[in-house]
């Protein structure tokens, strides 16, 4: 038998996952063929979270007639076959949806904005904590774009969420390493309709071969760039006060931006009280297109009214993945 982890629950635990934890093992499609829902399992069995009236465990089950509300836990039927590679191990037969089904099913209840954040926090290099927002230390990327569509491709046709799932992989950026990366890459990565301030071809954590005189000075034969702009020979930095601060660091980040731009390639950097308000934010990005010498676009009311939504959704503090 066995539980099934879908949903807003499988995405918590990924997002929370933190570098020193080991990553399940990909399971059998099958098993959720095998999924009850029974509250008497769910209190029992060894689960990644306890249920809770205020964030309900999601579980998967093969049959409507398991598909019912319990009390801190929430069944949601799955019909139709599932690819390879939807589900991983947990305890005993105990399985939860793998990184990439966990993109397609928020993709169904999600709105759009949301499901191409959902996809760049899968696709980071950083744990948030257990409320579903801040960060909380470096761990390796979970998926990637191309597993992202490649996944998303495979599922049977007509599978509710998979056009949303799809179009949001455009917007999509493999190894941002921050929130305000996140925020950073889908601001200017999107178009205006969207919400953005682009689109800008963006790169997060682009690998940059810095000449040996410079390797001496920075005990490192590469430096790795926030976010590349390929058409514009431009590293977009985000120098947060929690990683720059105290003599050291600041000698570093300045001897890094140093070696980055005698490698030919411009910098422009970001903090968080250039970008703290959405009037700030509007300044800085004005700032940004003069240094890439870039014309001043002027945005219609509606492509104004979608930027500011995309400010609030990234940058609330009431904000919330799960």
């Amino acid at each position: 038998m066995g539980l099934s982890v879908g949903f807003d629950s499988s995405l918590r635990y990924w997002l929370t996952k933190t570098a020193d934890e080991a990553l399940p093992e990909p399971a059998g499609s099958a098993a959720i063929a095998r999924a009850t829902a029974g509250l008497r399992e769910v209190r029992a069995e060894s689960l990644p979270f306890e249920p809770d009236e205020r964030r309900p465990l999601h579980l998967l089950v093969p049959d409507r007639r398991l598909g019912h509300r319990m009390d801190g836990a929430v069944a949601h039927v799955i019909s139709r076959p599932l690819p390879e590679g939807s589900l991983c191990h947990l305890s005993g037969d105990n399985t939860i949806a793998s990184p990439e089904l966990t993109y397609a099913q928020m993709a169904t209840s999600e709105p759009f904005l949301e499901t191409v954040r959902i996809g760049c926090y899968l696709c980071s290099t950083f744990s948030i904590g257990d409320d579903g927002r801040d960060y909380v230390c470096e761990r390796g990327q979970l998926t990637t774009v191309e597993a992202l569509r490649d996944y998303v491709d495979r599922l049977p046709p007509g599978t509710r969420g998979v056009r949303r799932a799809r179009e949001a992989l455009a917007y999509v950026i493999d190894g941002l390493a921050s929130p305000m990366e996140v925020f950073l890459g889908m601001g200017y990565g999107m178009p205006p309709n969207l919400g953005g301030m682009g689109p800008f071809v963006m790169h997060a954590n682009q690998r940059i071969e810095i000449d040996e005189q410079i390797q001496e000075l920075l005990g490192s034969r590469f430096l790795k760039g926030d976010l590349y702009l390929p058409e514009f020979g431009t590293d977009l930095e985000y120098d947060s006060r929690r990683f720059h601060t105290g003599q050291y660091r600041l000698d570093h980040t300045q001897a890094r931006r140093n070696a980055i731009e005698a490698m030919g390639i411009k910098t422009i950097s970001a903090t968080y009280g250039q970008i703290d308000t959405f009037a700030k934010f509007k300044n800085f990005t004005w700032m940004l297109r003069k240094r890439l010498g870039l014309d001043q676009p002027e945005y219609s009311p509606e492509e104004r009214q979608a930027q500011m939504a995309l400010y609030d959704t990234l940058l609330s503090p009431t904000s919330r993945l799960f």
